[in-house]
């Protein structure tokens, strides 16, 4: 039975895998891009390997492929880092509300803003485009 239970978990556990350190390509684009930062791990998955760390408190994941390009990235920051132009315009359209927190996600294609806002009985999820064009994707009341 013992021996059943770890041959389903090395199974299991095959299909992830987790690299310590990602290809030479991949460690030099990240060391030529990213100084000063704190805490990075790494991941591998399907042929991709993600680097999540700390750069001045600013929380982020990059995706890059075998060649060391960037795939993607994810940042997780507060109002102050938020460039003016989107701030401006969520101050404008959703007056009266608090930005809580802000997941930037970046790609080739795509430069999108996940706000999320708050007042004093509901949060917000907002979408916004690089051009500040934006949408309620969620509201919430507060607990």
């Amino acid at each position: 039975m013992k021996r059943i239970f770890i041959i389903a978990a090395v199974a299991l556990f095959s299909n992830f895998s987790y690299a310590d350190e990602p290809t030479p390509k991949v460690l030099d684009a990240f060391n030529r891009t990213f100084k000063f930062v704190k805490e990075v791990s790494w991941d591998e998955y399907n042929n991709q390997y993600e680097a999540k760390f700390s750069q001045n408190d600013i929380r982020l994941s990059v995706v890059y492929d075998e060649d060391g390009n960037v795939v993607r990235t994810i940042r997780y920051y507060f109002e102050e880092s938020l460039p003016i132009l989107i701030r401006s315009r969520v101050a404008k359209k959703f007056e009266g509300k608090k930005i809580y927190g802000v997941t930037e996600l970046s790609s080739q294609d795509d430069l999108s803003y996940t706000i999320v806002l708050q007042d004093e009985t509901h949060w917000y999820n907002v979408r916004s485009d690089a051009y500040g064009n934006m949408t309620i994707e969620k509201k919430m009341k507060k607990a």
